[in-house]
Order: structure tokens, then sequence, then C-alpha cells
């Protein structure tokens, strides 16, 4: 996971024009959380969420889902929207680091998980961050002639710090805007 971690933030760098390696090597030292999710038949699914609609704060998301049905939805365009689990496939999450990082141009989206009302849906999520060292603020290359900051730049304390102290009646993301 360490490893395509990497190789799909260094492709999000190019893609961004940015020709230095530090925020992709940063994931190397990085810190990674794996959360495993099992979640039950429900009898009633419309009433219920496996996980509430957010954006991750991380820097990437990786998804291996475990069952052959959707769980996993994205807000796109106001209305949620089924991914169908593909044998083998991991599903990458752009985070909310990523997206200061991109000063925005790249965004953490919105997503939830739903139940089943017949099958039980299990999944093994990576959540993964740069290293404690590196300060989480737009790159330096998209700065500059006519391109403004959109995000404070924040130590990596003081980012996760914002984030566990955050008013929770308030998008987190809409906070760090400078």
């Amino acid at each position: 996971m360490r490893e395509a971690a990497i190789s799909i933030v260094k492709f999000i760098t190019l893609a961004l024009g940015i020709q230095q390696t530090q925020i992709s090597e940063s994931f190397r030292e990085g810190l990674y959380d794996v959360r495993m999710n099992c979640y039950p038949p429900c009898p009633e699914p419309e009433r219920v969420l496996g996980i509430v609609p957010h954006a991750d704060n991380s820097g990437i998301t990786l998804l291996a889902d475990c069952s052959d049905f959707p769980g996993l939805q994205f807000l796109k365009d106001g209305k949620w929207v089924g991914v169908e689990p593909i044998e083998g496939a991991i599903v990458a999450n752009i985070g909310h680091i990523i997206e200061v990082m991109s000063n925005g141009i790249y965004k953490a989206p919105e997503h939830r998980a739903v139940v089943n009302k017949l099958k039980e849906r299990l999944s093994i999520v990576t959540f993964c961050y740069p290293c404690p060292f590196i300060d989480i603020g737009p790159a330096e290359e998209l700065i500059g002639e006519g391109n403004l900051p959109v995000y404070k730049k924040l130590t990596h304390e003081g980012y996760f710090s914002s984030f566990f102290q955050r008013n929770l009646d308030e998008s987190f993301i809409d906070s760090l805007e400078i």
C-alpha cells in the first residue's frame, strides 16, 4: 500500500506540473493507518448508514472492497453514486492533505458507506499520510504569478490539531482556507 500511495502521489504531482519529488517522497516515511470494516446485513438499509458522509483527512486513502456489491458511494453532482467493486482492485481516494497541497486543484470527495439488506460487506481501508516533518500547505510551484494560495500552510502537528479540535458543525477543509 505504501508503494501504491507513493506512485499515486507521484502521478498527481506530475499532473500538477511539479517536478520535485518532496511531496511524493514524504509518503515513503509517512504514517499509514489500516482499518477493517464489517457492515452486517441490515433489514432496513434505507434507515441507516455504514459510515456517514465525510471527506478523508489523509493524503490518499486506499480501499480494498471485499464484497461483490456496492457499498461505497461518492457524492457527484448532488447525487450519491455507488462504486462497483472489481475483484482485486483498490479504490484510491484523495484526502484533504492532497487537496491542500494541490491548492484546491484536486478535491477530497465526500463519500459514505451504505449497508445491504441481505449481505455482509467487508472492507480494508489504508489511510496514507506524509511524514510528520513536512508542512501541510500549497506546493510552492503552484503559488505565484497570479495564483494565490487558497489554503493556510500548517505544520503537520498544526494540521492534525486543527482537525481534532474542529467545530463539527463546520467543514474542516473550509476552516483551512485563507
